[in-house]
């Protein structure tokens, strides 16, 4: 699950729910759209933050899905962090 936040003071604020899903390559992926259409509509004068929450996959052998410097440069511009929050499966059904 991706939700944009804004950082006001010390508290976060939801701004908006980017991806219901748990998948990490698939909500890096969705970050990467969503900013490349939505990055004017984060105002400059706030912090923000992409929350990624996701869960492990029991299959999986390693490796991730890439943060490509696009990615990395739309974040810079629009003074947004990455956080990735690992949950496990039980946690996601709660």
């Amino acid at each position: 699950m991706t939700i944009i936040r804004k950082i006001v003071g010390d508290q976060y604020e939801n701004f908006e729910t980017i991806s219901d899903g748990w998948d990490l390559r698939l909500q890096v992926e969705t970050l990467e759209t969503w900013l490349s259409q939505h990055a004017g509509r984060l105002g400059s004068g706030h912090a923000w933050v992409a929350d990624i929450g996701f869960n492990h996959r029991s299959n999986a052998f390693g490796g991730g899905p890439p943060i490509s410097r696009e990615l990395m440069q739309m974040c810079l511009d629009s003074n947004l962090e990455i956080y990735l929050s690992e949950y496990s499966p039980e946690e996601e059904s709660e």
